[in-house]
């Protein structure tokens, strides 16, 4: 996952738009090495970063709502990206998701956006596509919002 010459330009643009590139993004997957890859992309770009083998290990996490933007993979044991985006929404606390998937599904996809997630990737995913919904959910959240 190269880091590409647009995902530079991007996070410089986030940069002078005073977007926090020092927030916290957690990255919640079954797959250890999805994890790695995404972990050392996020903090490579200077992001402060969680990573999680499961929702429910993220949901016992006790900063959750420190989380500014959730990656999130869809197909995991127990409860999938798309449950956990739906628990938080329905607790009150709409972390902007972004949630990837080595089994892209029209119809999933489809229901996904229509329940408010930022994106919809299919793994491997691109690091600039990855970074411009990184870019729009920090737009979506303002400082202390969750708090």
């Amino acid at each position: 996952m190269a880091l590409g010459r647009c995902a530079v330009l991007l996070l410089k643009e986030m940069q002078e738009a005073g977007l926090p590139t020092k927030t916290l993004i957690s990255i919640i997957d079954d797959d250890e090495a999805v994890r790695e890859a995404m972990e050392g992309l996020m903090k490579s770009l200077g992001f402060t970063v969680e990573v999680f083998a499961s929702a429910v290990e993220f949901l016992a996490y006790s900063n959750v709502r420190d989380t500014s933007c959730l990656i999130v993979d869809v197909h995991m044991p127990r409860m999938t990206g798309i449950e956990l985006h739906r628990r938080l929404v329905e607790s009150g606390y709409a972390i902007p998701t972004i949630l990837i998937t080595a089994y892209p599904d029209d119809s999933v996809r489809v229901r996904a956006m229509a329940d408010g997630v930022i994106g919809y990737l299919t793994k491997p995913c691109d690091s600039d596509e990855l970074l411009r919904c990184v870019s729009t959910a920090l737009e979506r959240t303002e400082p202390g919002e969750h708090h």
